[in-house]
């Protein structure tokens, strides 16, 4: 696969003189290694019709689209923090008038094999920014995706043995947008990891509506340590549900609700078993993580939000414990 684009500079000079053997089995496995998405060059508000996802239409139509002086902030931000908790932070490549701040759905990580998915049309342009990170992963430790197999990062949860897939039906995922990765995405990624537990879960879709359905698995489900944050109004299964519900237990769950879901409040970072970064508008999540015994760093990330993604659409772990 040729990765050829217009690339203005590598962010990581120093990534060619290195090796990385990547390692991911949990969302919350102590984060060694990550790759953060950059603002620097976004490209401007773009029309109504150039949006690829709900929250992104909504923020044009509303003409609350974040600037790309406030993202530059609120990334730069991220970064200072993760680098302050000791986590090594990797750059893409800044490409020309492109929004890159979500790179976790161009690149992921499952087991010790960095997977190299295919992505909706108009992200394919992002690929060629992660072209310096593909040289320096062995390539036994690289996994392209066949042509008719899609997945996105934001759909991949990893927790132990389990490996957590929002998938859309064929009917789905040629009607929406929104509906990222397909069951045949699903099942090669099931054929390359007999050792792990797949499971499919299916979500409400919907292109104009961001209330209506969620984008990715992530924007409505994650495992952090001994917990799970959750959105079950967004799942189309009463029979998923049920099982997450069973599986995790009532207990050990927090259960946003449809305006927290809206704010992606479950889209969070853990950087360890019992720490994790958290968007600052998330108070009743902090204060339920903190009676729970996590350290919780806040983070401003509401103009960011606006694009429909958050702290883990924003960031792509290459290396936990």
């Amino acid at each position: 696969m040729a990765l050829s684009t217009h690339l203005i500079y590598f962010c990581n000079p120093l990534i060619h003189s290195m090796q990385i053997n990547p390692k991911v089995k949990t969302e919350y496995g102590r984060l060694h290694t990550v790759v953060v998405g950059v603002a620097r060059d976004m490209g401007g508000i773009p029309s109504v019709e150039d949006c690829y996802d709900a929250r992104s239409r909504e923020s044009v139509l509303l003409e609350t689209f974040p600037t790309q002086e406030d993202c530059i902030d609120q990334v730069t931000r991220l970064v200072e923090r993760l680098k302050s908790l000791g986590v090594d932070v990797l750059r893409p490549s800044v490409l020309d008038k492109t929004n890159q701040i979500f790179t976790r759905d161009i690149g992921f990580v499952i087991d010790n094999q960095f997977i190299l998915p295919n992505i909706i049309e108009d992200r394919q342009e992002e690929l060629g920014a992660i072209e310096f990170l593909l040289n320096a992963i062995p390539s036994s430790n690289i996994i392209m995706l066949p042509i008719d197999c899609f997945a996105e990062g934001g759909d991949i949860i990893l927790h132990n043995t389990h490996v957590f897939v929002g998938v859309s039906n064929n009917e789905t995922f040629e009607t929406y947008q929104t509906a990222r990765t397909n069951s045949i995405g699903f099942d090669y990624l099931q054929d390359e990891f007999p050792a792990l537990k797949f499971k499919a879960f299916e979500l409400f879709k919907d292109d104009t509506n961001p209330r209506k359905g969620s984008l990715h698995l992530d924007c409505a489900f994650q495992p952090i340590g001994d917990a799970l944050l959750f959105a079950p109004h967004l799942f189309k299964k009463t029979g998923d549900i049920a099982w997450i519900e069973n599986y995790f237990g009532k207990e050990n769950i927090f259960y946003c609700t449809k305006d927290e879901a809206y704010e992606l409040h479950t889209n969070v970072l853990s950087i360890g078993p019992k720490e994790v970064l958290v968007s600052s508008d998330a108070i009743r999540l902090q204060d339920w993580l903190r009676d729970r015994g996590y350290t919780v760093h806040a983070i401003v990330y509401n103009e960011v939000a606006k694009m429909g993604g958050l702290l883990r659409c924003s960031t792509m772990p290459l290396i936990r414990e």
